[in-house]
């Protein structure tokens, strides 16, 4: 490193000697992933050094909106190349959940419930929008559903740490997860990748790209994933669980007529069919069900009644134009995304008797969005010491349950008399003659809509050689309408009882979110900042309503102080980065899930909570000049987050199971949210005739979690550890690898998901130990 002489001798501790002594002569040249990407080139494009550990490699990011180095960037990124993805194992974007601290995923009917630092979203319905934003090519798709799938042809991921709210706007309170895929160009390219594991799982994967002239070039990206189902059913009845299915198609086309001109257009359809974690079984039956109900076993057998089942299917189409223009560079985005889930079943009850069923004929989104951007260039008046981006940004959506429905059976047996008698008195009026019904059936339809304006600016400015300050801000106007909330009662032979509609309702908000950084550089490879910045997520409603009236759910703001470190040591053989932040929380928004206190699905404000945390990731390569192909990585996430002012909480009696809405859950912490939780890896690769040999292996550990607010032991998932290993063969002269996998070889029994109604709780088992082969081939 090269020390900047006019920094001040205090912040010299943090150099090692060594790495000071270093001139900036020898230092190695610095190495990086060339990315594809409609956005005007680094004023001085760097080359990856082929000698150079892929784990060791630079990333480009546009974390800022423009392409920067990742250790240049004073955000909290982890960015991982297309390369970096594969030497990690990581095939989808979940996989990441055991590479990023602090990034926690977990999933519920068929829903990604993503935490990042402790904050994130926790209900599975269309109203309750996710807190960590997902970007795909650079447009925001807001749905819970998995369009976060492994479609092939990535350039990177980034995952982007703590609020975002001035770049990256709306629901991003707890970071954002960017995916980047490749942009065709002019160079014949092709890929497959083809796997065959455990439980019959299949995936093939197939990118090509085709230039049709020289200013126009396509690309085509398919994939068809099948696997057998790793829970059987026994149910009494010859039937099987759903074979889990997905499959989906991307075409791209770019079109550049001129150097500073350009057009990129995607289109996708993507459909997902299965089970997801809608298999689950009840391991703790609640009183409300009596003794003649045993609770089921931590197996995998489910012993449902109703037959669990989803499918969802995704169609999404989106653009961007690139205008690089002599003073600055225009950006126009557009996208039209529709997400509906369908023959979605889900045994409500989890058990063995056949008492309430879950689900929904159509459940929906659809999200249209348009941003006008415009940023400094090279020519920019100012450029060499001032950077800048702002834009326009407009959204506009709607989705709900067209309709969902709650299903009742065997009204009379105990069990359910057992559960009416505690119903509240006005759903006990509305059932009125249950008990001489056989089966019971609420059709409940909510639709929600949102429309938000918003503007925002963002500014760099290098006050001296070694110390930036950054300025921005974003301002919001959202209205939310409550398009329809009503609810029929029927029973299954289709007889209507009574129809309860409630008024639509709206609300608009508006929101200013800031951003201060400051970022220092006391030496080359050497970045110090701190930063304050907010973030806000939408005010929402309540659309499952069976007999009380719409909740309203008050926007949740975050505010953020972090200060972190990015840093290359000895030559770059050792990169550490880490932070220290604290986020402020008001008004967070939680889930919670009751028949009995007016609906099924429900959102509450927590009112205030608090998240001090610290992580650090390390990847070093020790033996870079005797063994230049081992590389170490470690990474590591410690988070005491907890609700400081959480009243009138909802929640269930610990020894009755019945729910109650007063609860005092102050102090307690803060859900699905591990104290710790980090990762350690070796990769070490051997030169072996025209190839390469590898052998890498990963320990996850996680110290555990709460899924419900109250904080009650039985919602508490254990602690567990994860180990995956990988061994693989790359023949250069075809560019085809052999990689023979396995993940989870502890056969660690921990869940997928967690789900708590006034029947218990219910359990989804992630997958056990699984193993197969791996075939990646560029030609």
């Amino acid at each position: 490193m090269a020390v900047r002489l006019g920094l001040l001798p205090s912040m010299l501790w943090l150099l090692s000697p060594s790495a000071v002594a270093q001139s900036a002569e020898s230092e190695a040249p610095l190495t990086t992933i060339p990315v594809a990407s409609s956005e005007p080139p680094a004023e001085a494009p760097l080359q990856r050094d082929r000698d150079a550990p892929v784990l060791l490699e630079e990333v480009i990011v546009t974390a800022r909106k423009r392409e920067e180095r990742l250790q240049d960037v004073p955000v909290s990124v982890a960015a991982f190349s297309a390369e970096q993805l594969d030497a990690r194992g990581i095939v989808s974007v979940r996989d990441l959940g055991t590479s990023v601290p602090g990034l926690q995923f977990t999933d519920l009917a068929g829903y990604n419930l993503i935490y990042l630092r402790g904050v994130g979203t926790d209900a599975f319905v269309p109203s309750a929008d996710p807190s960590v934003a997902t970007y795909l090519d650079g447009v925001y798709f807001p749905s819970g559903h998995s369009v976060v799938q492994s479609f092939g042809a990535l350039e990177r991921i980034e995952v982007l740490k703590g609020p975002q709210g001035t770049l990256f706007g709306r629901n991003s309170t707890g970071g954002a997860i960017s995916i980047v895929t490749k942009t065709p160009d002019q160079q014949q390219e092709n890929s497959l990748q083809a796997s065959y594991g455990r439980f019959n799982d299949s995936k093939t994967r197939l990118y090509t790209t085709i230039p049709l002239t020289d200013e126009l070039s396509t690309s085509v990206s398919v994939f068809y994933n099948r696997a057998d189902n790793y829970y059987r059913i026994d149910n009494g009845r010859d039937t099987q669980l759903p074979t889990e299915i997905g499959k989906g198609a991307r075409l791209r086309a770019a079109f550049t007529p001129t150097d500073d001109f350009s057009l990129v257009l995607t289109g996708m359809l993507m459909q997902q069919s299965g089970t997801s974690s809608t298999t689950s079984v009840n391991t703790q039956p609640s009183a409300i069900l009596g003794a003649s109900i045993p609770a089921e076993t931590r197996e995998y057998v489910v012993t449902a009644d109703s037959e669990p089942s989803l499918r969802t299917t995704t169609a999404a189409y989106y653009g961007n134009a690139t205008w690089q223009l002599p003073l600055l560079d225009i950006k126009l985005l557009g996208s039209h995304y529709y997400v509906n889930a369908d023959d979605y079943v889900y045994d409500f009850d989890g058990s063995s008797q056949g008492i309430a069923t879950y689900g929904a004929d159509s459940e929906y989104q659809t999200i249209d969005t348009g941003e006008l951007q415009f940023s400094s260039n090279a020519g920019t008046p100012g450029a060499s010491w001032l950077k800048w981006v702002g834009g326009v940004y407009y959204l506009r959506s709607e989705g709900g349950y067209d309709p969902g429905y709650l299903t009742l059976t065997n009204i009379g047996l105990p069990v359910i008399g057992n559960l009416v008698d505690r119903l509240p008195a006005p759903l006990q009026n509305l059932l009125g003659g249950v008990p001489s019904l056989e089966s019971l059936r609420f059709n409940f339809t909510g639709l929600i809509g949102a429309e938000s304006w918003s503007g925002y600016t963002q500014a760099t400015a290098s006050v001296t050689d070694w110390f930036d300050i950054t300025l921005g801000g974003r301002y919001q106007t959202e209205k939310r309408t409550l398009i329809r909330s009503d609810v029929g009662l029927n029973n299954l032979g289709g007889g209507l009882s009574t129809v309860v509609s409630f008024a639509p309702r709206s609300a608009r908000v508006d929101n200013f979110s800031p951003k201060v950084s400051l970022d220092f550089r006391p030496a080359d490879d050497l970045l110090l900042y701190a930063s304050f910045q907010q973030g806000f997520k939408s005010a929402t409603y309540n659309i499952i309503n069976i007999y009380t009236p719409p909740d309203y759910i008050e926007p949740e703001k975050v505010e953020s102080l972090e200060a972190g470190i990015k840093s290359d040591w000895f030559d770059r053989r050792l990169r550490i980065n880490g932070a220290v932040f604290q986020n402020n929380i008001r008004n967070l928004q939680t889930g919670f899930v009751s028949f009995t206190t007016g609906g099924a699905i429900n959102f509450e404000n927590a009112g205030r909570a608090r998240i001090r945390g610290a992580e650090v990731d390390i990847t070093t390569a020790p033996l870079r000049e005797w063994n230049p192909g081992l590389v170490l990585t470690a990474g590591g996430s410690w988070l005491k987050a907890i609700y400081t002012d959480y009243q009138n909480g909802s929640g269930y009696d610990e020894q009755t199971g019945l729910a109650f809405t007063n609860g005092d859950f102050t102090g307690n912490r803060i859900v699905r949210t591990p104290k710790f939780s980090g990762s350690a890896g070796i990769s070490q690769t051997l030169d072996v005739g025209d190839g390469e040999l590898e052998l890498a292996g990963n320990y996850y550990y996680n110290s555990g979690y709460f899924y419900l607010a109250q904080n009650s032991p039985v919602s508490f998932e254990g602690h567990y550890d994860l180990i995956s290993a990988r061994l693989s063969y790359l023949y250069r002269p075809w560019q085809l690898k052999l990689t023979l996998f396995g993940d989870n070889l502890g056969d660690t029994r921990y869940n997928l998901a967690q789900f708590h109604t006034d029947f218990g709780r219910e359990d989804t088992l992630a997958p056990p130990i699984t193993y197969g082969l791996r075939l990646n081939w560029d030609f």
